[in-house]
């Protein structure tokens, strides 16, 4: 495989003959476009070069950078050394907020540069399941369905298959469950991290929780444990290991040019503007350095793919939200569409860790000290986190569902009771009756240290994002409320002190010197194991549900074919669609809704 490293460089040369990369507002200050785009992350690329490719004149807007040569995004193991350096930086660093708008110690990642957050995530590559995505079309969007997503999953895919030493240390595959024609690279790394640590872990789980080590993180039905693939691939020429970000893979790369595409980085989108009709005619945008707005003309759409926490405000700048959001700013209200901003939902984890030997300690084979995050992943459902008392806790989910929509609804995260009681109920039977994981257990090392990583999978906590400022350039109010609802909180402690049980396993004796070093006592109480999670949690950066599909009257803010309510020529097509959490890392399901969002675009016209 060719180094993409000269690609870029080429695609940077070419200028008007092939995608235009700006900073300049002249390219877009004025002009009309057939779509103009908000967001130049992972959906935004992807509808982008789908339209473009069949020759419609795309503009997409993107408040971040173009850090297409900086080796913290392009070498995968460089993440780590992602700073606040403000020429360098892909990171939003959103405050987050308590219920009264206080600000919480936690910051927020959320990618900021062309790429958006597949420029600086985890890189972790894995499916959904079809019962998950079937509850999707079950809230009433007809053919969203894993009959529908999965193929978009696969095509999107250019899998490379584990070699007999990766496969000996721990890699496997089912084919049937990827794609391998695709554009975005997905592999396991060269060499494989940790093969010995992966081998105890794997051991602890199978005796703590009663699975078994699995080939394919993809191939489940629920509950699973297996070595982890993520979107890179190793660059033989530069000897790096490459981050197959939407941006490497769909935009910069020499073959992936087209004529008719346009980004415009470091500008900010301010507002949609409508027509008397209330058709989305184009955009309001500009640059935080000048602070001089422009407009741009969208002919047949505009589209907005800024991610769950910037998609809502811009609807909510442009007058489509809530009156009472809405009046606080002096912003005249054009749509009544309360539930943006609402519904947001995030997984908040935090981890543990056993300091390991002094012998151990320097063998590449247990720490390795690369970073490529989750070398072992578990899945875990209700019976295997709980045990005996998982009937006891099933039964109170079931039996509190109205008073979890009321509680939502009350708190300001819901629209109505209506809507709420059937999203509870979609989420509640998806735990308790088709038996989907509800924790993600990760298995790491760090120097010195044994590392858990672990998190609530399908969080019942909601939360709202909503402007704080009518100036665009100012930050929103993200309020999460992590671990608000009792169930959360429970799976959470539970959780945590399973993940303390792995390293008194026999597996984990031979290498581990003292027990946990950074969590609470031995003998700590569930209020103490409580405390100790609350303060230390942090997003795992999934956000979604912000601006869900749902039915209007349930508090949805789009349709099933992506149109925001009481609007024409306007549709939201990132991950902020999705109206609950997935039992995978958000990656695949993001590049399968914009994918499908680009081929309903196109069937429209």
């Amino acid at each position: 495989m060719l180094s993409l490293y000269p690609l870029t460089v080429l695609a940077i040369s070419l200028g008007a003959f092939g995608t235009k990369i700006s900073t300049d507002s002249s390219v877009a200050s004025g002009r009309t476009f057939d779509y103009v785009v908000a967001g130049a992350g992972l959906s935004g690329i992807v509808v982008g070069t789908k339209l473009s490719a069949q020759g419609y004149s795309v503009l997409l807007i993107e408040a971040g950078k173009d850090l297409q040569n900086n080796s913290a995004i392009y070498n995968a193991e460089l993440r780590g050394t992602l700073n606040d350096n403000p020429a360098t930086d892909c990171n939003w660093h959103y405050v987050a907020s308590d219920q009264n708008g206080t600000a919480l110690p936690m910051k927020i990642d959320s990618g900021k540069c062309i790429g958006g957050s597949s420029s600086i995530n985890g890189m972790v590559w894995y499916r959904p399941t079809s019962t998950e995505l079937d509850a999707l079309e079950s809230l009433g969007n007809p053919g969203w369905n894993s009959t529908t997503m999965f193929p978009y999953m696969k095509a999107i895919e250019h899998n490379h298959p584990p070699s007999a030493a990766q496969r000996a240390d721990g890699a496997g595959l089912v084919r049937s469950h990827h794609g391998f024609h695709g554009l975005v690279n997905v592999s396991f790394p060269v060499p494989m991290r940790i093969p010995a640590a992966q081998a105890i872990y794997k051991a602890a789980v199978l005796l703590v929780f009663g699975i078994p080590d699995s080939p394919d993180l993809s191939a489940r039905k629920n509950s699973v444990s297996a070595s982890t693939s993520w979107t890179i691939w190793w660059d033989p020429v530069a000897q790096v290991t490459r981050r197959a970000s939407a941006a490497y893979s769909l935009l910069y790369p020499e073959s992936q040019q087209q004529d008719t595409l346009t980004v415009l980085a470091e500008h900010t989108v301010s507002k949609v503007i409508f027509n008397k009709d209330m058709k989305a005619t184009g955009l309001e945008f500009g640059s935080v350095i000048d602070g001089v707005l422009h407009t741009v003309n969208a002919k047949y759409e505009v589209l907005l793919a800024a991610g769950s926490l910037a998609t809502p405000p811009i609807l909510e700048r442009s007058g489509v939200g809530s009156k009472s959001v809405l009046k606080s700013f002096g912003i005249k209200q054009l749509v009544d569409l309360p539930g943006v901003g609402l519904n947001l939902q995030d997984q908040p984890g935090t981890g543990l860790s056993a300091l390991v030997q002094p012998a151990n300690a320097s063998s590449p084979l247990i720490i390795d000290n690369r970073n490529l995050f989750a070398p072992v992943i578990s899945l875990l459902n209700i019976d295997e986190l709980f045990g005996n008392d998982s009937t006891k806790f099933s039964v109170q989910l079931q039996n509190n569902i109205k008073v979890r929509a009321k509680a939502a609804v009350a708190i300001g995260a819901e629209v109505n009771i209506k809507g709420a009681t059937e999203l509870f109920t979609a989420v509640t039977n998806l735990i308790t009756k088709d038996k989907m994981p509800i924790t993600e257990l990760v298995s790491e090392s760090y120097p010195a240290v044994m590392t858990s990583v672990f998190w609530p999978l399908v969080p019942l906590s909601r939360g709202h994002i909503h402007i704080n400022s009518s100036d665009p350039f100012a930050a929103p109010r993200v309020t999460p409320r992590f671990l608000s609802d009792d169930f959360d909180l429970k799976v959470a402690v539970q959780i945590a002190k399973q993940a303390r049980a792995l390293y008194q396993t026999a597996p984990f004796a031979p290498i581990i010197a003292e027990l946990v070093v950074d969590a609470v006592a031995v003998n700590a109480t569930d209020a103490e194991w409580a405390a100790w999670y609350t303060s230390t949690a942090f997003g795992a950066s999934h956000w979604l549900g912000s601006s869900a599909m749902r039915p209007r009257k349930s508090g949805g803010v789009v349709s099933p074919t992506l149109e925001v309510y009481g609007t024409s020529g306007l549709r939201v097509v990132d991950a902020s669609v999705m109206p609950f959490q997935v039992t995978s890392h958000s990656m695949s399901l993001v590049y399968a809704i914009s994918q499908k969002a680009a081929d309903i675009i196109l069937a429209s016209r």
